[in-house]
């Protein structure tokens, strides 16, 4: 991950605090004194986080030169709602691209996931783990040269729990590529046991006319 700017780390500061502020409701049985002096905190917090709306990179009307281009793409994947750190929402996930023995690109996201996202006892919930699946299957349109391209369709398959509170690493690559239209495969492993699987369909799109109001 590149080097953050002072306001960048202000930022990441906040969403880990607003993270682990998510977590400590969820795990804790509060007294009533408690909640309301948090209530009372977090109403302060929102009357400072006070500014201009930020825009989303289909927002931007004109074309813009290659440093306002990164920098509005560096904003998009700051705040994701899976792999943002500016998004207190996101776990997050963190991504990296690896080769498989093929030669081609394999795109890794791995993450630990704590009781805010539990589904079965002591395990990750299943949509989570779908959305997450997503957000790493994604990142093989970079390597693709697709990256106007939605999900036009996401199977799972889960074989076994996925458990919290455990290193989690999620594995894709591109499975087919031709036309507008992308396969790719996923796993998601726990100390290299398979605990699901997943396959997504691509599409691409002009993702500037799905922004316009």
């Amino acid at each position: 991950m590149p080097d953050q700017s002072p306001h960048d780390n202000l930022q990441t500061q906040v969403a880990d605090q607003i993270r682990a502020l998510i977590s400590d409701l969820n795990q804790h049985d509060c007294s009533a004194q408690a909640l309301a002096k948090a209530a009372s905190l977090v109403t302060q917090a929102r009357e400072v986080l006070d500014g201009p709306l930020r825009l989303r990179w289909y927002e931007v009307d004109v074309d813009v030169d290659d440093k306002t281009a990164k920098q509005l793409s560096a904003q998009n994947r700051d705040h994701s709602l899976i792999q943002g750190q500016h998004n207190p929402l996101a776990p997050p996930v963190t991504m990296s691209t690896e080769t498989r023995p093929d030669g081609s690109a394999l795109i890794v996201g791995t993450a630990c996931l704590g009781l805010e996202r539990e589904g079965p006892p002591r395990s990750v919930h299943g949509g989570m783990v779908a959305a997450i699946f997503d957000a790493v299957l994604a990142g093989v349109l970079t390597t693709a040269g697709a990256t106007s391209s939605v999900t036009g369709k996401l199977t799972v398959r889960y074989r076994r729990p996925t458990p919290i509170n455990t290193d989690l690493r999620f594995e894709a690559w591109v499975e087919h590529h031709q036309g507008r239209r992308l396969t790719a495969r996923a796993q998601c492993l726990v100390n290299g046991e398979v605990t699901a699987e997943a396959e997504a369909l691509f599409i691409s799109l002009d993702m500037r006319s799905m922004g316009s109001a």
